[in-house]
């Protein structure tokens, strides 16, 4: 009956698609699954836990895999060869480790577009040896909680910001990294004249320079240089609608 249930998820797994494969399951894991099964996003888990149907079953995973995660048969029975990416958040740093390396050597095996991978840190060294290791993207537990309590010390209003924008379910707001072309016709234009706001429904929240520097909450009176990211903030239907007109060579007469 086991190996009859385990077929099952497998058939089921099997047709799924850029989906993201989460790895160890933890607290940290619970909360990212219920955040991708509030917006809609397909993921399995993967954990040697003895109970997993179980674990499963209390925190919402609808697909899981019990085998160790590092192994190359967790990655066949995931079908993490048609994922978008892998997320490792065990609270040792020597599973996260192990995890991406294996992943990064699974992904040359099948000569396949890179996979993202994500992965925490408990400390800021632990964190530059997973990038330097091949994660994308890693999240430093504490030194995320201290930016976020020392926000809500410093301005105890615009604590709920990203819960009720960025975060909430269905939220129609989103946020996006913006490259700006040097035949871009706003370069050169300052953000006041752009009037993004009122036009697109969008605001600028920062701007990454060609030298690297970056421009939180910058000032109206900011010009825009060519080669910047701009970091935007807005609908949907906003976001697209700037991609699509920011960057042509002549200003629209009509937007």
């Amino acid at each position: 009956r086991e190996l009859l249930r385990e077929r099952r998820m497998l058939y089921k797994i099997a047709r799924l698609r850029k989906h993201f494969v989460l790895f160890y399951h933890n607290e940290y894991t619970a909360q990212v699954a219920r955040q991708f099964r509030e917006n809609h996003i397909p993921f399995v888990v993967v954990d040697p836990s003895d109970n997993i149907e179980q674990i499963a079953k209390d925190n919402g995973y609808p697909y899981f895999v019990q085998d160790e995660p590092y192994k190359e048969t967790a990655f066949l029975k995931s079908h993490l060869s048609s994922a978008k990416g892998a997320i490792s958040l065990s609270k040792n740093i020597s599973d996260n480790i192990t995890l991406i390396a294996s992943v990064r050597l699974y992904e040359k095996e099948l000569v396949r577009s890179p996979f993202l991978i994500i992965s925490n840190a408990e400390t800021l060294n632990e964190k530059l040896r997973l990038k330097k290791l091949g994660a994308d993207k890693v999240v430093a537990t504490p030194a995320l909680m201290a930016k976020r309590v020392s926000a809500m010390a410093i301005s105890p209003d615009m604590e709920n910001i990203l819960d009720e924008f960025l975060y909430k379910k269905d939220s129609p707001i989103t946020m996006e990294d913006l490259f700006i072309k040097e035949n871009s016709w706003i370069v050169g234009k300052s953000l006041s004249e752009l009037n993004l706001r009122d036009i697109h429904k969008i605001s600028v929240i920062g701007i990454t320079e060609l030298n690297g520097v970056f421009i939180q909450l910058p000032r109206g009176d900011k010009i825009i240089k060519p080669n910047s990211k701009l970091l935007i903030v807005g609908s949907q239907k906003g976001l697209a609608r700037a991609k699509r007109v920011l960057n042509l060579p002549n200003e629209p007469k009509e937007i």
